[in-house]
C-alpha cells in the first residue's frame, strides 16, 4: 500500500493485522512510546459492534480507526487536550473514511453522557495529575459494568496511573504487556468504593477548577487553572522574570502568544491595554483562561489556536511570550522559530516581541532574523528575556 499522493506528513502504523494511515503534523506531542501503546492496544482490546467508547489522550487517532472498525454499529469518541492532536485526529478519520467517530473539543463530555459509555480507554498522560482528572471522569462517564482500559509506557508512569485507577475501580487486571507497555483493565462496579482523598480535589473533582493565588505587577490575582496546563500549580519564575522587566504601556493592543492559564494577558489588561488576545494549544489552557479573563473583565479574546495563523489581519504593539520549546522530552525549537516570523508579520511598525527562554537557548540568533533590534533586557540563574523591536 502507497501512501496518498499528496503534501501532507503522514505516517503508518501496524495495528493487529492492518496499517493504519494517520496524519503526523509537525508538533505533535510525543508520548512515551505512544505508536506502540497504541499498537498494543490495537492487539488485545476487541470491543463489541455496538460499543460507545471514549479515548482520552488519543494523539493522532490511528487507535480510533481501529476501534471504530470493531464498533462498527456503536461510536468511537477521540479526545486530547492539544488542539494540534485533535486536529490531527480528525484528518487520520478523514483518511481513513471512518464515519462512527467523532473528535470532540470540549474538556470534558459531563455531565451530558454521563453513565452513558461502554468504555473509556485512557492512553496515559504524562501528568499524573491529569490522568486522576481523566480517571475521576472515567467513573463518572461509564455505566455499571462498563470497561475502563489504561494504557501506556512502563517509563511513562503508567504503572502509578493503574495503582491510582485501583482506588476507584478495584483491582485492573493486565490484558496485555509488550515492549515495555501494558494495558490493564477493570469494571465499573455497580457502587464504586469511598473516593481517595485526591479524587475529590479541586481541579481533578468533575466540575471544578484548581485555583492558585499569584503575585503579578498589578497586585495579588486568584486564578483558576486545571492539571495538565503549564506550571499549573503556581506562577512559573520564568514568566514572573518577563513580567517584573517588560514594560506593557496603557492603551495598545497586546497578543498573550502561549498564554497558559493567563497570567501574562492578565497583566497586560491590568495595565490598561486597550485590547488583548491570548492564545494556546493546550484546550485545557484556553478554558481556565477564558475563566480567568471573564473573572477579570479582559478585553479581547482567547483563542485556541496551533501557531498565529488564525490572527492574520489583526496587528499589535507588544507581542509577549513564555513560548514552550519541548516536544516530549526533546528540546525543539522549530515551533518557536515559526512563531519569531508570524509574530512580526503582527505587529505595528515599532511594535515590541518580548520573550523569556531558558538561557541555553539561541533564540537571539534566530530573533535576529525578523526583527531590526534585538536586546538582552534581563536574566537570572536560569531564564533570560529578550525585546525585540520591529
Amino acid at each position: 500500500m502507497k501512501f496518498p499522493n499528496n503534501h501532507e506528513q503522514m505516517d503508518r502504523l501496524r495495528m493487529g493485522q492492518s496499517d493504519i494511515f494517520f496524519a503526523n503534523p509537525s508538533g505533535l506531542p510525543e508520548l512515551a512510546a505512544r505508536n506502540e501503546v497504541m499498537a498494543l492496544c490495537a492487539g488485545v482490546l476487541a470491543p463489541a459492534a455496538d460499543e460507545r467508547i471514549l479515548v482520552l489522550g488519543c494523539n493522532h487517532g490511528a487507535l480510533g480507526v481501529m476501534l471504530a472498525r470493531y464498533a462498527c454499529k456503536g461510536q468511537v469518541i477521540l479526545s486530547d487536550p492539544n488542539l494540534i492532536a485533535l486536529q490531527a485526529a480528525q484528518r487520520t478519520l478523514e483518511i481513513n473514511h471512518i464515519a462512527n467517530a467523532v473528535v470532540n473539543v470540549e474538556t470534558s463530555l459531563l455531565p451530558g453522557l454521563a453513565g452513558q459509555l461502554d468504555r473509556v480507554i485512557i492512553l496515559a498522560p504524562q501528568s499524573r495529575a491529569l490522568a486522576r482528572r481523566w480517571l475521576v471522569e472515567a467513573l463518572a462517564l461509564l455505566r455499571p459494568g462498563g470497561t475502563l482500559n489504561i494504557a501506556g509506557a512502563n517509563r511513562g508512569g503508567i504503572l502509578s496511573q493503574v495503582s491510582d485507577a485501583s482506588a476507584l475501580f478495584g483491582p485492573l487486571i493486565p490484558v496485555g504487556i509488550g515492549k515495555g507497555c501494558r494495558v490493564c483493565q477493570a469494571q465499573r462496579p455497580p457502587q464504586p468504593p469511598p473516593p481517595p482523598d485526591w479524587a475529590v480535589q479541586d481541579g481533578i473533582a468533575p466540575g471544578t477548577w484548581h485555583s492558585i493565588e499569584v503575585k503579578l505587577p498589578a497586585g495579588r490575582r486568584t486564578l483558576n487553572t486545571l492539571p495538565g496546563v503549564f506550571s499549573y500549580e503556581h506562577l512559573d519564575p520564568g514568566t514572573d522574570l518577563l513580567l517584573r522587566n517588560v514594560a506593557l504601556p496603557p492603551g495598545g493592543r497586546v497578543l498573550d502568544v502561549g498564554c497558559g492559564y493567563g497570567p501574562i494577558g492578565l497583566t497586560a489588561a491590568a495595565a490598561g491595554a486597550a485590547w488583548v488576545d491570548m492564545v494556546d494549544v493546550n484546550m485545557l489552557a484556553v478554558a481556565a483562561a477564558r475563566s480567568n479573563a471573564q473573572r477579570y473583565y479582559l478585553k479581547g479574546e482567547v483563542i485556541a489556536a496551533n501557531g498565529l495563523e488564525t490572527l492574520a489581519g489583526r496587528t499589535y504593539d507588544v507581542i509577549i511570550s513564555n513560548p514552550p520549546f519541548h516536544s516530549g522530552s526533546k528540546v525543539d525549537t522549530s515551533a518557536t522559530a515559526t512563531m519569531f516570523a508570524q509574530s512580526r508579520r503582527l505587529l505595528q511598525p515599532g511594535g515590541r516581541l518580548a520573550l523569556v527562554a531558558n538561557r541555553f537557548l539561541p533564540y537571539e540568533r534566530l530573533l535576529a532574523n525578523y526583527f531590526a533590534q534585538v536586546a538582552h533586557v534581563a536574566e537570572d540563574r536560569s531564564y533570560q528575556v529578550i525585546v525585540c523591536t520591529a
